[in-house]
């Protein structure tokens, strides 16, 4: 079985330029440092959780503070959303994240936001 067969929540395609930034704790702690911070792209979203595109080595069950940005040419902060997560899977361009804390309202205003924009 899939594991797009196995999800409550259908899944949907973001804007190709909607992007996230997680930051997790770094436990090698290199050079000192207490989190470290992965970029990429959304490729898909839902309330459950989404897929995090990327080339780096992100480690799988751990924990993320999540930025979305929905319109990263704009500096309009409704198209913004913070959320916690925990990555529950890799594949080879990215892993799959599945939403601890998410606010379901500002999700539903920032695609609105976006969908409205000129």
């Amino acid at each position: 079985m899939s594991h797009s067969s196995q999800r409550s929540v259908k899944r949907s395609q973001t804007w190709p330029d909607t992007v996230a930034t997680l930051k997790m704790n770094d436990v090698f702690q290199e050079a000192g440092r207490n989190y470290i911070t992965f970029k990429g792209r959304v490729g898909d979203l839902s309330a459950g959780g989404m897929f995090f595109e990327t080339a780096e080595a992100v480690p799988v069950q751990s924990k993320a503070e999540i930025e979305i940005n929905f319109d990263p040419s704009s500096k309009n902060s409704n198209i913004l959303l913070k959320a916690v997560g925990e990555t529950v899977r890799a594949a080879k361009n990215g892993v799959g994240i599945r939403f601890v804390e998410i606010d379901l309202a500002k999700l539903q205003q920032c695609i609105i936001a976006r969908m409205n924009k000129p």
